[in-house]
């Protein structure tokens, strides 16, 4: 195969060149209709796990998932009075009249009178709206009549479910415009100054757009089979113009070598056998740990998953298939439009000097690095476990803004826990409503619930008994007969439960714990609800946490070793790789947790942190950190192979990668620490994890650690034994 390439990239560069232009007008006219495909349900959780399958039944019994859209009140005219008086609710209720007909149920104060509805100092209310329109429609509804609503005596913002996620996705997605817009020139400055030549500096760019394209046309068909949401495309433009670049810098650098005193032809033949077989193998292993990710069931992670995974596919396809007809065409005019200046002589005296000071002394610089890794990632044990809140809604969004009044100013939050009871058929009316005041007054008395809406709104003015001579009289009042429709069917009954402490925390655990443990007088008994997803959401992350390890572990192995044609290098790579991940993971949990930028950035400090966001950002540097380790060993092993001195392959493996691999890494810098610029707290720890882990991966494990552990190590690293050899890829 190779050799067949290098006859098709050497003899009919212009054959390959016209094929691959008309492919990629194609991608790119497909790839437009990728944005109206994406998936906005992010969180959604792809296996039965107790709260899905409450979810499911209540769908099923009732039309509609639980009500968790939010529109919020807050007094502007000091002579409405307390919030809770005639005054404030006939205001409310006035802004109010024109959204009812068009929801499924608007639940206030004056439909459920409840403390919880009311702010501690008495100046804001809000109301619960339980739809069953899309996200989408249920937006649009709730903006317009934000939009539309007297506000001059209420302050009326919209929150809940719906704000939260098309806020922060519109959020995501117009800041990956902004991102693009500061990254790309930077970095063609970057690589102008690396490789001081203009044609040269804009290849990996004419890559990386190319590879975009490829990666968005491939998610665009995905989502016939598989949901892809935002995130997705955010992850498919980090890794479609990180990758892109860093494996253009690799070809191109390893062009520019092979033509001194060489062919045009001999140079890319070169590539196509050398740095050709490295990128695929490169490739490879970042998509190994991408697909990781595929053991959570975790629609967000599998689309990320999916949508990564492409780009770097794109990526190596493209770089191996069409960059060596490009370099072909281009020969020697690779150094047009140079900077009038020589390169530098002691370019290769510099980092012969910093790996020959690191193999002379390897076990001091093992000690200090170890001790360096130490001190680092201390912060690691203040990691904690959150719920994703207020401060993870887009900054400045109306969503937030609720979120966090919400938080702060009223005793309970919207409801985080839904019970439904399924009841058998031919119940009547008043037997259901007996079940109804039972299970009310049952998740009433447990700790740390603040609030029960259901069919019966039991309180010390509302009794069973009164109810039920209130339905036999007909005496229902019209707040009532809502509760009753909305929360009372032929063979099921709703409670919508609202906590006093937050989703997370402990007590809420403890009272979801009490919640699921009651035995309702009939029927089947499910709960479901925020505080529910997020315990058996964490309990999945939990579980398939060893198997993506196993994953990794084992993928990293088998390409590897045959890669390197070592049992050891393969082993040695990921405990090293492992250190960057170490590190970045310490500097997230001090920016977001413990808020050590918070002054000089204004990024918002959570008390906890979502799983999704470190196990991404571990996939991705994982996969990243492997890929400039097959960067460094493939060199190593090209040279251990000429020379069979462990040493000579040690220092000139990071001589002719050294300069690479940290243009690579500046030049993925560049692209991850924008997204750090975000309004959003999911995008900006991409931003900061990446970015930590791509600096310290080039400039400290791969220029003291591997070579110092390597020397230490001698011959054993490159042990393997012969049956390998018959799997193993020759470096030519």
């Amino acid at each position: 195969m190779t050799k067949w390439w290098q006859y098709m990239s050497t003899r009919h560069p212009w054959r390959v060149l016209g094929v691959s232009l008309l492919i990629v007008l194609g991608l790119a006219w497909y790839a437009t209709g990728l944005f109206g495909n994406l998936s906005e349900e992010e969180m959604d959780v792809a296996a039965d796990t107790p709260s899905v399958v409450a979810k499911r039944k209540l769908e099923d019994k009732f039309g509609s998932s639980p009500a968790s859209q939010l529109i919020l009140f807050e007094r502007k005219d000091a002579g409405l009075g307390e919030a809770g008086s005639a005054l404030y609710q006939a205001e409310v209720a006035k802004i109010l009249q024109p959204l009812r007909a068009k929801m499924q149920t608007v639940q206030t104060f004056a439909d459920q009178p409840s403390a919880a509805f009311i702010s501690k100092d008495k100046t804001a209310t809000y109301a619960i709206i339980a739809t069953d329109k899309p996200i989408e429609e249920t937006y649009r509804l709730l903006t317009e009549f934000a939009r539309d609503a007297d506000q001059s005596k209420l302050r009326v913002s919209v929150g809940g479910e719906a704000a939260s996620i098309k806020q922060t996705t519109e959020a995501a997605n117009e800041f990956l415009l902004h991102a693009e817009m500061i990254s790309i020139p930077i970095l063609l400055v970057l690589l102008f100054v690396f490789f001081r030549s203009g044609v040269a500096a804009l290849l990996p760019l004419v890559m990386s757009a190319v590879t975009i394209v490829g990666a968005f046309a491939i998610a665009r068909f995905i989502t016939n089979f598989f949901s892809i949401d935002t995130y997705a495309v955010n992850v498919i433009t980090i890794l479609g113009l990180g990758l892109s670049i860093d494996y253009a810098l690799l070809s191109v650098n390893r062009f520019r070598e092979e033509l001194h005193g060489r062919t045009v032809q001999h140079a890319v033949r070169t590539i196509v056998a050398t740095t050709g077989r490295t990128i695929f193998f490169s490739g490879i292993t970042v998509i190994a740990c991408l697909l990781s990710l595929m053991v959570f069931p975790v629609e967000m992670l599998r689309s990320i998953a999916v949508g990564g995974a492409s780009a770097v596919a794109v990526a190596v396809a493209f770089t191996v298939l069409v960059l060596p007809a490009m370099l072909m065409v281009i020969g020697k005019r690779i150094d047009m439009f140079h900077l009038p200046m020589k390169r530098h002589t002691g370019e290769s005296a510099f980092w012969k000097r910093v790996a020959s000071l690191t193999t002379t002394h390897p076990v001091v610089a093992l000690g200090i690095g170890l001790v360096i890794v130490a001190g680092a990632t201390l912060s690691l044990g203040k990691f904690h476990v959150g719920q994703m809140d207020a401060v993870w809604l887009a900054r400045g969004s109306s969503a937030q803004h609720v979120a966090q009044v919400m938080q702060h100013d009223f005793a309970a939050h919207a409801p985080s826990i839904t019970a439904l009871v399924v009841l058998p058929d031919g119940m009547s009316d008043d037997a259901r409503r007996a079940v109804s005041c039972d299970m009310t007054q049952k998740l009433q008395k447990i700790s740390g619930v603040s609030m029960v809406v259901s069919a019966t709104p039991l309180s010390q003015q509302v009794t069973c008994d009164s109810l039920r001579m209130m339905a036999i009289t007909g005496r229902e009042s019209p707040q009532l007969a809502t509760l009753t429709s909305n929360y009372m069917r032929a063979t099921a009954l709703r409670f919508d439960v609202s906590l006093q402490d937050k989703v997370g925390s402990k007590q809420a655990e403890e009272a979801l714990q009490a919640i699921r443990a009651l035995v309702p007088s009939r029927g089947d008994y499910y709960v479901g609800g925020s505080q529910a997803v997020f315990i058996d959401t964490n309990q999945l992350y939990y579980s398939a946490i060893p198997w993506a390890v196993a994953i990794i572990v084992a993928s990293m192995m088998v390409l590897l070793a045959v890669s390197l044609r070592s049992l050891v290098l393969p082993l040695q790579a990921m405990v090293i790789n492992s250190i960057a991940l170490a590190i970045s993971l310490a500097v997230i949990v001090g920016v977001f947790q413990l808020g050590w930028l918070r002054e000089s950035t204004g990024w918002l400090q959570t008390e906890g942190m979502i799983l999704t966001a470190p196990i991404l950002v571990v996939a991705i540097a994982f996969g990243l950190a492997m890929d400039y380790s097959v960067f460094l060993y493939s060199r190593m092993r090209e040279e251990y192979d000429a020379s069979g001195d462990p040493q000579k392959a040690i220092v000139e493996g990071v001589v002719k990668t050294g300069p690479i691999i940290t243009a690579a890494a500046l030049a993925l810098f560049v692209v991850v620490v924008a997204f750090a610029l975000s309004s959003v707290m999911f995008m900006q720890i991409i931003g900061v994890g990446l970015s930590v882990a791509v600096l310290v991966d080039a400039f400290f494990v791969r220029l003291i650690l591997v070579p110092a552990i390597m020397s230490i190590m001698g011959r054993t690293s490159w042990y393997g034994p012969r049956w390998l050899n018959r799997f193993s890829i020759k470096h030519e």
